[in-house]
């Protein structure tokens, strides 16, 4: 039970970082966009930046965006299947199937988390090459 609850922690980890990312992103892009903007053409390190801005959006959004992790045992079910069956389960044998039951969640909840990595470092190395382009294009302007 203690691990389910650490990774909902994990969870909400993941969501300020991708948040955070997000923000810098937002305010990189607001900084030094308009200073590499002036002028009548875009040049491609521009574009790029903007590229980068909008991969940083869609991997924050993927970590945003709601999912159903398993991490609670439905009672019901426990009463139907364990209670109210034709022979009731003895408390060991309850003990040992919900163990078993929420490693398997825990296992499941870890592909997740392993995506959110994955995300969240895809997010981290897109915002250090927007602000590489940012500064590239406001140099390439003056």
């Amino acid at each position: 039970m203690r691990a389910l609850s650490e990774q909902r922690a994990i969870i909400e980890s993941f969501r300020t970082r991708a948040g955070l990312l997000f923000s810098a992103a937002a305010v990189t892009a607001s900084v030094l966009g308009p200073r590499a903007l002036h002028g009548q053409r875009w040049d491609p390190a521009i574009w790029l930046a903007m590229l980068c801005f909008l991969g940083v959006a869609a991997a924050a959004l993927g970590i945003f965006w709601p999912r159903e992790w398993e991490s609670v045992v439905d009672p019901r079910q426990v009463i139907e299947t364990y209670i109210e069956a034709g022979e009731v389960a003895s408390v060991e044998e309850l003990h040992r199937d919900l163990s078993i039951y929420m490693h398997d969640d825990f296992i499941e909840n870890e592909h997740g988390l392993e995506q959110f990595g994955v995300l969240l470092q895809i997010a981290s190395g897109l915002l250090t090459l927007e602000v590489i382009l940012w500064m590239i294009a406001t140099v390439i302007r003056f």
